[in-house]
């Protein structure tokens, strides 16, 4: 067993992001199947025109826990409602990193997944 193992239990997504200078958002994302890396781009080039720094640029890094697989069989099951909650996490997590990145914070943000309902 590492050091770095997840438990089976960790429901959070984590969140790093590193500024450059140049224009753009690369985006580095673990367990990517329902399109978290677009949206992490999204929301990385929204936090930082908001914060007056359009012109900066970026890598964002997201790890996230497994999501269940599409069950065709259940079109409306909770598998629908665990990937909009692990995608609302996500950018919460994302939109927290750049805001602390820019602050001169720490290295990353660790947002917990709330449940669906």
């Amino acid at each position: 067993m590492t050091a770095h193992r997840r438990r089976a239990g960790d429901r959070s997504v984590h969140a790093c992001f590193s500024v450059r200078e140049t224009p753009g958002i690369s985006v580095a994302v673990s367990e990517d199947g329902t399109g978290l890396a677009a949206a992490a781009r999204h929301t990385a080039q929204r936090a930082l025109a908001e914060a007056g720094r359009g012109y900066l640029g970026g890598r964002v890094e997201l790890r996230t826990p497994r999501t269940p697989a599409h069950d065709a069989s259940r079109p409306g099951a909770s598998g629908t409602r665990r990937r909009r909650a692990v995608r609302r996490a996500a950018d919460r997590a994302v939109a927290l990193a750049v805001a602390a990145t820019l602050r001169g914070d720490g290295a990353g943000v660790r947002v917990r997944i709330r449940p669906p309902l």
